[in-house]
């Protein structure tokens, strides 16, 4: 465990050797790659873009997620990845919820086996993005009073409505 986070509450005792290695894993990333540089990308107000592959070396996209490529941590695992990723940059960890766990759960536990197949392998190698578009100005994240609709097009579908934002929709 790193000498910046004493552990006070002996938590890690309770932690499993792999959930250890994981936090460890992309703590070791965050302090390499995503900290030394996150402020210039701040101040610029953009995503840095060029993290997304060597995220995708980690092998994290798809947390809890079982097979398509996914690493199928447990839920502390994850909850421990979020955390690691969120205290380096608040956009980085954001960028892994929204793929990882909006984008990809939303596929895993509600898409049907062709649908989990074509798009769950590329998205745990990050060579697609996933993205989710929830806020409306007219009702915020209520999801109960959304007003955008999809409808077929013949073999496209025709989104109808506003977003206020869509969660890594600039790279999906």
């Amino acid at each position: 465990m790193s000498e910046q986070s004493p552990d006070f509450y002996d938590l890690e005792e309770l932690l499993e050797p792999e959930e250890v290695e994981i936090r460890d894993r992309v703590r070791a990333f965050c302090e390499k790659e995503v900290t030394p540089r996150i402020n210039d990308y701040w101040e610029r107000a953009q995503f840095p873009f060029e993290l997304v592959p060597k995220l995708a070396e980690l092998g994290i996209a798809g947390g809890t997620i079982e097979g398509y490529g996914c690493p199928g941590m447990s839920n502390v695992a994850a909850g421990l990845v979020a955390a690691e990723l969120a205290r380096a940059d608040g956009s980085v960890g954001t960028f892994n919820g929204v793929h990882s766990f909006l984008a990809m759960q939303s596929i895993a536990l509600l898409g049907d086996e062709e649908q989990r197949e074509r798009w769950l392998p590329d998205m745990a190698r990050l060579d697609k993005i996933g993205a989710f578009g929830l806020t409306e100005p007219q009702h915020g994240s209520d999801a109960v009073g959304l007003e955008t609709s999809a409808r077929r097009d013949g073999d496209a579908y025709v989104l109808d409505g506003r977003k206020k934002w869509i969660g890594n929709g600039s790279i999906a």
